[in-house]
């Protein structure tokens, strides 16, 4: 790519993770994949051989196959085991180099790589789903404990809250493993290289298909973006660094804040806005140990009304409706108490001006309160100073629509060009569905050679929106790629077709699976039921006859299509002689 600038490569600071240039290197600049990933796909096509061979394949070097799984919320974390599960059954999985993901197939990819023996028994990972989404639950106790931890860091964010909430509500599923545990049996090759896709908010060009340096990946061994080429050790990223050098270390990121990350869908933000709405108000009037202690505190019972209040301020704000009624409310609550006379003197100001002044400047007002509201006297007194530093961490977010917050490790970095990939102290994270809901670009040139790609499609709408992107993206940078026919695409995306191949000159081959087609669901009507009842954004359980139906249409693709897609690993193999 002639446009775009390819850094040396320089290793910097001195802590865990060994790298190309310096033994013990936390940063790298660097283009191109890393020597942890070459080891790790060179083991990986040990295995592929192996698994060609037991389907009858003797071939020197087998193609490099990568699965994308896209974005779709539980739908698509259901259908991604469903779409593994049959892989592994019809012996394809290990010819699968890589693994990359998107939003909701992350919650998925993430349980998977937990487990150690994941991966052996893919059956038994199904049967622990259908019983996980049947028999646990969502337990408010268990997120607020976690929310409240959370709460502590300096770089707490909506992300946070929508781990412990919705992601966990969905999911049944709080995890507490690492990425970077995935390592060992990624690097021995047994299981394809996981790749997590996100992207990183301030570097998406709004409205433009080249967003090529907003991509933002997370492996087990390096975290960061493929182009220019700038990582941080897994282990690390979170931590805080200062012109390459560590300057406090974080506990790493556990998995359900990675499957908050990828898959915090933002692209219907008042559906978003009305689900943390009704889930702050569980946490805040739910009858937790917190909520307890606080109302025996000095000014308890204010301090929750207040929160409240404001947080219903907030969301009222968002959502356009009229303020005056709360204000009017917190001005009932804090008449008179001597310590909130600040943000008393601001709500009667608030007040008389709200009707003439311009939205900015009644945002900035709310801001100016929410810092009033905090008293530190009280914060110091109270025996659940985490719970109230997560009430109102999360109005704060809430009203800034701050999302993915992370220390950004390239942080007065000098040895990038991009600047600006090192002027800002913090990077804000978010779903890689809001650019293309699949991770194509993670595993195209110039990042990684792939021959061939297996699109399972799990998205609401267009089937073909993510590959229709694609091909944009790619005309965009320079990338080769097939040529898809929109027009085509467009008369069929109402009923598409189990398996669509577009293959061109130089460019890998694709094979793409809409989740719902006229081959597993039989007509039309169906498919639009099935887009109905596995709605992205439900917030109803699934019965056990729902999630087996969702794991029977993703397990239709693979098994209609296994000889189609042996044959074209076949015909990319290169002979034995």
């Amino acid at each position: 790519m002639a446009d775009m600038a390819i850094p040396q490569q320089v290793a910097c600071s001195s802590k865990s993770h060994p790298g190309k240039c310096d033994e013990s290197s936390d940063i790298r600049v660097h283009f191109g994949i890393s020597e942890e990933e070459k080891a790790a796909v060179k083991n990986r096509g040990e295995h592929v051989l192996k698994a060609l061979k037991n389907l009858g394949l003797d071939v020197k070097k087998g193609p490099v196959v990568s699965v994308l799984v896209s974005g779709g919320g539980l739908r698509a974390a259901i259908a991604c085991q469903g779409v593994l599960s049959e892989l592994s059954h019809v012996g394809l999985l290990d010819t699968v180099t890589y693994l990359a993901g998107v939003s909701g197939s992350t919650w998925c990819m993430s349980s998977l790589y937990t487990e150690n023996d994941g991966w052996k028994d893919l059956g038994k990972m199904e049967n622990e789903l259908r019983r996980r989404l049947q028999e646990d639950s969502w337990m408010v106790s268990v997120s607020l404990d976690g929310l409240c931890v959370a709460a502590e860091r300096d770089d707490y964010s909506l992300t946070d809250f929508w781990s412990y909430s919705a992601v966990y509500y969905l999911t049944k599923e709080l995890l507490g493993g690492h990425l970077s545990h995935a390592r060992e049996q990624s690097e021995m090759g047994t299981v394809p290289y996981p790749i997590f896709a996100s992207i990183n908010h301030d570097l998406k060009s709004s409205g433009k298909e080249k967003n090529l340096n907003a991509w933002f990946e997370f492996t087990p061994d390096w975290a960061g973006y493929s182009t220019p080429g700038a990582y941080v050790s897994t282990a690390l990223c979170g931590s805080k660094f200062e012109g390459g050098k560590l300057v406090q270390q974080e506990p790493e990121r556990d998995f359900s804040y990675l499957r908050a990350v990828c898959g915090s869908p933002l692209a219907d933000i008042n559906v978003i806005l009305k689900t943390i709405w009704d889930f702050f108000k569980k946490f805040i009037h739910g009858s937790s140990t917190q909520e307890e202690m606080l109302l025996t505190d000095p000014e308890g019972i204010t301090l929750k009304n207040l929160m409240g209040h404001l947080f219903n301020l907030v969301y009222t704000f968002l959502t356009d409706g009229d303020c005056l009624p709360t204000l009017k409310n917190l001005q009932v609550i804090l008449t008179g108490d001597k310590y909130f006379s600040e943000a008393m003197t601001l709500i009667n100001q608030m007040i008389e001006q709200w009707g003439q002044i311009s939205r900015d400047q009644q945002k900035q007002l709310i801001q100016d309160l929410l810092a009033k509201s905090l008293n530190q006297d009280l914060l110091k007194q109270s025996s659940v100073p985490s719970f109230l530093k997560f009430l109102w961490k999360t109005t704060n977010c809430l009203l800034r629509w701050t999302w993915g917050t992370m220390h950004n490790f390239l942080y007065k970095y000098g040895d990038t060009e991009d600047k600006l990939l090192t002027e800002k102290k913090n990077m804000y994270l978010m779903d890689a569905g809001s650019t293309i809901n699949s991770a194509y670009p993670l595993v195209l040139p110039p990042i990684r050679s792939t021959d061939i790609i297996l699109s399972f499609d799990f998205s609401a709408g267009d089937p073909f929106k993510t590959i229709k992107a694609t091909e944009k993206y790619c005309k965009a940078c320079n990338i080769p790629f097939p040529l898809v026919d929109d027009a085509k695409l467009d008369q069929e995306a109402k009923a598409p077709s189990d398996l669509y191949i577009f293959e061109g000159e130089n460019a890998p081959v694709v094979m793409h699976f809409p989740l719902f087609n006229k081959v597993n669901c039989g007509s039309k009507d169906v498919i639009e039921q099935r887009h109905e009842t596995y709605a992205t954004f439900r917030l109803t359980n699934y019965s056990d006859d729902e999630v087996c139906q969702l794991l029977e249409d993703s397990k239709a693709n693979v098994r209609n299509n296994k000889d189609c897609i042996f044959m074209k690993i076949s015909e990319l193999a290169k002979p034995a002689s």
